[in-house]
């Protein structure tokens, strides 16, 4: 797999955790594309309801994954997403515009995936 410079998320860490096996790297990393999309419709849904509890539950899930692939930045804009949501009062409804960052941020991520399948 290639090497280089990787800002959004770092492969060589991910390869580390399974084991140096670059296999196993490839198919994690062949899965995101279409966990991304899925991501993306769910983000879109629960800030497009502007239900926050709904938002905070799918932000956290999202971190999760985003943690295993040593994506760093993601990870702290779908934390600080969650953390909002879990402190809000009835009175916050998210919108769009909250998980915007988030959105570009999977992008980019996404992005850098597939240069690296690709090498």
């Amino acid at each position: 797999m290639p090497q280089g410079s990787y800002t959004h998320f770092d492969p060589q860490a991910l390869l580390h955790d399974l084991f140096d096996s670059e296999e196993v790297v490839a198919s994690v990393l062949g899965t995101f594309a279409d966990w991304h999309d899925g991501a993306q419709s769910d983000l879109k849904a629960a800030a497009a309801s502007g239900d926050a509890p709904a938002l905070a539950r799918v932000t956290h899930t999202v971190r999760g994954t985003l943690a295993q692939l040593h994506a760093r930045n993601a990870v702290e804009i779908a934390q600080g997403i969650e953390s909002r949501c879990k402190q809000a009062d009835a009175n916050y409804h998210p919108s769009e515009a909250d998980i915007a960052p988030l959105q570009q941020e999977l992008q980019a991520v996404l992005a850098e995936v597939k240069i690296y399948l690709a090498g």
